[in-house]
């Protein structure tokens, strides 16, 4: 009897003691993963927050940034794969349960202050559902958000100018300071300096990284009898643990290098639309179409090249449709930063050759050229991006010159098993390409797979 009660007294002190450890405010039962400045984990047992204080936050954490004027999110951004293609999978293997999440929404300043509202709240919104929809986590009573939704981050904006020793990071410091938190008053004032020259290199240089929903992840490891020591391994760096994480939070005060992000090269690509021609008074006419893209590392612009090949003689049936047409495009993605998806307007220009015969009396012979614009919409298949769905109208200018063709000998009106010019002249007069046709209209449509066969690594830094 004495025993057990040793066993019980014993067993009450170190529950009592873990109890303590777990509620000390010295933040030393918590690790900040190497890779992941932006996730904290701790065993199961603290239920103590750890303290992110404002300097902390912006030090560590990382998130989504968004178009302007906009709460959609960007299928290429960097921390939409860093999370889901590293983060995620480490996180489930390692059995880690979500805690809590510190974010905060955002807007630059540009645009009205009530638009600005409701843009910093929904941006806070959509990053906490990508969150907890791609760990299959929601975020509810027993996961706490410690959300803020900053309508206009002029706190970062001083930061990221001392970050990158601005010349003007004095001034605008001195304004936030005198202003004393009013953004109202700070946008009044930087808008006047320097006749509006000032407000539109910060729009330009600075404003882009404010448009985002920032976060800091709270995980905590779920704790089992045969439980391992727990190694923190991404890529060749390996950082073994004891069974309980000890380690204290330290925050970096650099941008951390992110792994190598996937960029477009060279993509090749299909037209479905040619690959499965059907042609009326012919029927099917299937052919193979080969586009290729060249994507620069940033900017909006990409050249595109495509040929298209069919070669079909249906002798019997007195039909042929032989087709080769080359085709170049210059495009310009509405979104920039090097992502080339979403709507694009192109320039193109194409020369094509052909015989295309329907019957005994209707074939023609002949070439063409043309030229026009091209709009179009490229969607993602895939996490990676490197799979696309693309839809794509065209209209133009096309001109081509050609002669008619008939079977057999339409002066003889005899039938020898030849194709001859439907030309009842003089022979030696006779000169190829004697009929013009001009056409100006929808010239090309398009529902195309693209895959990039060549990529190239960027190194990305964090800048959220």
């Amino acid at each position: 009897m004495k025993l057990n009660r040793r066993i019980i007294t014993t067993v009450a002190m170190m529950l009592a003691f873990i109890q303590l450890q777990a509620q000390r405010p010295d933040g030393r039962l918590y690790h900040q993963l190497p890779d992941f400045p932006f996730v904290i984990v701790s065993d199961e047992f603290v239920t103590t927050p750890p303290a992110i204080s404002d300097s902390l936050f912006d030090a560590a954490a990382r998130g989504l940034r968004f178009r302007v004027n906009n709460t959609d999110l960007q299928p290429t951004e960097p921390f939409i794969t860093l999370y889901r293609e590293q983060l995620v999978p480490w996180l489930k293997e390692h059995d880690m349960m979500l805690r809590q999440v510190f974010v905060k929404g955002a807007a630059s300043p540009e645009g009205s202050y009530r638009n600005n509202v409701r843009l910093s709240r929904e941006r806070t919104r959509k990053l906490i559902d990508f969150l907890s929809a791609e760990l299959g986590q929601p975020v509810d009573a027993s996961r706490p958000v410690d959300a803020k939704s900053i309508t206009e981050d002029y706190g970062l904006l001083v930061k990221l100018m001392g970050q990158a020793n601005d010349a003007d990071y004095g001034r605008v410091s001195q304004v936030w300071q005198e202003c004393q938190g009013d953004e109202a008053c700070c946008k009044r004032r930087l808008r006047a300096m320097d006749g509006g020259r000032l407000w539109q290199r910060l729009k330009e240089q600075y404003f882009p990284t404010l448009r985002q929903a920032r976060v800091i992840l709270w995980f905590a490891r779920k704790m089992h009898a045969d439980m391992k020591p727990l190694d923190l391994r991404h890529g060749d760096v390996a950082l073994q643990l004891p069974e309980r994480l000890t380690m204290e939070v330290s925050m970096p005060q650099q941008e951390q290098p992110l792994a190598y992000t996937r960029r477009h090269l060279i993509a090749a690509r299909t037209n479905l639309v040619h690959d499965l021609l059907y042609v009326p008074q012919f029927g099917w006419a299937y052919g193979g179409n080969l586009q290729l893209e060249y994507y620069p590392l940033r900017g909006h612009y990409t050249m595109n090249a495509g040929f298209t090949f069919t070669n079909h003689r249906h002798w019997s049936d007195y039909k042929f449709f032989q087709l080769r047409d080359l085709q170049i495009e210059l495009r310009r993605y509405f979104k920039g930063g090097g992502a080339f998806i979403g709507p694009y307007l192109g320039l193109y220009a194409e020369g094509t050759k052909y015989g295309i015969g329907f019957s005994k009396t209707k074939g023609w012979e002949g070439e063409g050229g043309g030229g026009g614009i091209s709009v179009g919409y490229t969607t993602a298949l895939n996490r990676k991006g490197s799979l696309r769905l693309e839809l794509s109208a065209s209209i133009g200018l096309f001109i081509t010159r050609y002669d008619p063709y008939v079977y057999g000998n339409p002066i003889a009106r005899t039938e020898d098993g030849l194709y001859y010019y439907d030309y009842y002249g003089n022979s030696s007069e006779f000169k190829e390409r004697n009929h013009q046709f001009t056409w100006f209209g929808p010239t090309n449509a398009g529902v195309h797979i693209t895959y990039d066969i060549i990529y190239r690594k960027k190194k990305m830094k964090n800048k959220e």
